[in-house]
């Protein structure tokens, strides 16, 4: 007990001093966290996988993370906000629902570049891994909720004005099918791929907008 009291002190202190050094090794190990969890899902993944391909030993990795559930909240976190606060923001802004439906795909795709794999492993792992009534999961609850709202919002100002038609003109059901669309692409996209994240997201746009926007009579 003592010595896990020793450790986690050493923690917080290095932390608090913002060591360059230490940060840029802790930045090390959440982006191999984020890559084993992707490949292997949070549950089969143990902190020494992590450790052996970071090339630290086990013991030394406590004195960055306190456990593998500290690196996957570092891994997923601070994307799951920055992805709320585009949205929130898109969603405020004085263009057309056409355009800022486009805008907010486009900006999903390479959000989930910029991010990557974070976000995917968000994806991978969100209905699994925040069943537990933690305050972090918590968290990650209300920001799903905010995301949801803000693109419903974006979606529903297009129903009501009638530059969006579909045959159901239910929000919710139209926001569960382009995020669908969005998030599916973690099985097969890579940064390195065929098509850019850009190209990616300018072709779900069109694929929604010709589907949704009314013909000109």
């Amino acid at each position: 007990m003592g010595s896990e009291s020793d450790i986690a002190q050493r923690r917080a202190l290095a932390r608090a001093n913002d060591d360059p050094e230490y940060r840029l090794r802790r930045a090390e190990l959440i982006k191999t966290a984020a890559a084993v969890f992707r490949r292997k899902g949070f549950r089969a993944a143990k902190l020494q996988d992590i450790a052996d391909e970071v090339g630290l030993d086990r013991a030394s990795v406590y004195y960055y993370v306190s456990g593998k559930e500290d690196l996957y909240q570092d891994v997923v976190g601070e994307a799951v906000r920055d992805n709320v606060k585009m949205v929130e923001a898109l969603r405020a802004e004085p263009q057309p629902a056409k355009r800022k439906l486009a805008t907010l795909i486009q900006s999903l795709m390479e959000s989930y570049e910029r991010h990557y794999p974070y976000l995917y492993v968000f994806v991978q792992e969100n209905m699994a891994h925040m069943e537990e009534d933690t305050p972090w999961n918590r968290e990650m609850r209300g920001l799903t909720r905010r995301f949801d709202v803000a693109i419903r919002g974006i979606i529903q100002k297009g129903l009501d004005d009638g530059s969006l038609g579909f045959p159901i003109k239910d929000a919710k059901l139209i926001a569960n099918g382009i995020i669908g669309m969005c998030t599916w692409s973690h099985r097969w996209y890579q940064p390195d791929g065929p098509w850019t994240a850009k190209e990616i997201g300018d072709t779900f746009s069109t694929m929604i907008l010709q589907g949704l926007a009314r013909s000109a009579r």
